[in-house]
């Protein structure tokens, strides 16, 4: 009987280890470079997860509140309102950093899901069209962006020691080369415009995010190397009056000659509500080698009250929302907006 316990303990042990091993690991664990420690690296991203300018790409990325018309076209199903659903499942940051500055580069992974009401009868009444059958796809993609960090105190605590000093625009999708977005254009009224063609070398200065709205002093906002006097998300590039027409040209790559499918949501507050959703227009396509190199316009309006917005882009191939046997590809692109 003493030798069947011995043996009974010796055999117990390391599944315990393992159990008890596998059980106390973070699912979300982050690695750094070896100049960073895992600690570091966490700390980091609870900071950049207190961020409101890191956060402002969420609301209006999942979308399934302001399910769009899309328009119908000659094919099997004929899609009349689309949305999306989307759930972070995985993230991770990789971090290299000073005495006084860090840089990371943080990788958010989405199980998402895009919901088409439609029918399989042409509709002629559009938005009003009778919807007999909703379609759900499911599909993965991650969104990339780079955040700048700097040292501003000495307690201790990296959390309390560091802030968020500027964020990268989000640039994101599923696998597949079927479409590419190339380049992304705000235009005003009076003719002035931003132009973003590599979102995570598009920086905007978050400045100090728990002063108030009104106070405009000491920010900035960054393109790539360069710097334009303002006031960080108070005087964006993009920012705009109340009521302001936008328009939005957006430039992809598409290896199919049919009408792609671009939609922009947009208009959501941090909790999520009041957004709303448009379809792009076509408006040329020049075939290039085997792709075609399409141009997409959509004008918007700005919000009615002052508010600090974000702007999604997603791109994807007709079959995607037209074909129901056809998988999901998607590429995404965020730009922040300020309404004052």
């Amino acid at each position: 009987m003493k030798h069947s316990n011995i043996f009974l303990s010796l055999y117990l042990i390391p599944i315990i280890s393992v159990l008890l091993f596998s059980g106390c690991k973070d699912p979300f664990d982050m690695n750094g470079p070896e100049n960073a420690t895992s600690s570091d690296t966490q700390k980091f991203m609870m900071i950049a997860e207190k961020s409101a300018s890191v956060n402002s790409f969420t609301p209006n990325y999942s979308d399934e509140q302001a399910m769009a018309l899309s328009g119908s076209l000659q094919k099997d199903l004929y899609p009349i309102r689309i949305g999306q659903k989307m759930k972070l499942v995985d993230k991770s940051l990789t971090l290299t950093k000073d005495s006084t500055s860090a840089l990371g580069t943080l990788i958010q992974k989405y199980d998402g899901e895009l919901i088409i009401d439609g029918s399989f009868q042409k509709p002629t009444l559009g938005i009003n069209a009778r919807v007999d059958t909703t379609i759900h796809k499911t599909f993965s993609t991650s969104i990339t962006r780079i955040i700048k960090y700097k040292k501003v105190s000495n307690t201790g605590n990296d959390t309390l020691d560091w802030k968020v000093t500027a964020v990268s625009l989000p640039n994101g999708g599923t696998l597949g080369n079927n479409i590419q977005l190339i380049k992304m254009t705000l235009t005003t009224q009076d003719g002035t415009n931003v132009v973003v063609d590599d979102p995570n070398n598009y920086f905007f200065l978050v400045g100090d995010e728990k002063k108030d709205d009104e106070d405009f002093d000491n920010h900035n906002f960054e393109i790539g190397f360069g710097f334009f006097s303002g006031h960080g998300w108070k005087n964006l590039l993009t920012w705009y009056r109340k009521n302001q027409p936008v328009t939005l040209t957006v430039e992809v790559l598409s290896a199919s000659p049919d009408p792609d499918l671009l939609t922009v949501t947009y208009g959501a507050m941090m909790n999520g509500n009041a957004k709303a959703k448009d379809k792009f227009d076509l408006v040329s396509s020049v075939q290039q080698g085997t792709s075609y190199k399409k141009v997409y316009e959509r004008k918007w309006y700005t919000n009615s009250h002052s508010a600090r917005m974000h702007a999604v882009v997603n791109a994807m191939p007709r079959t995607a929302a037209y074909d129901t046997d056809s998988s999901v590809e998607e590429k995404t692109w965020g730009i922040p907006y300020r309404v004052k």
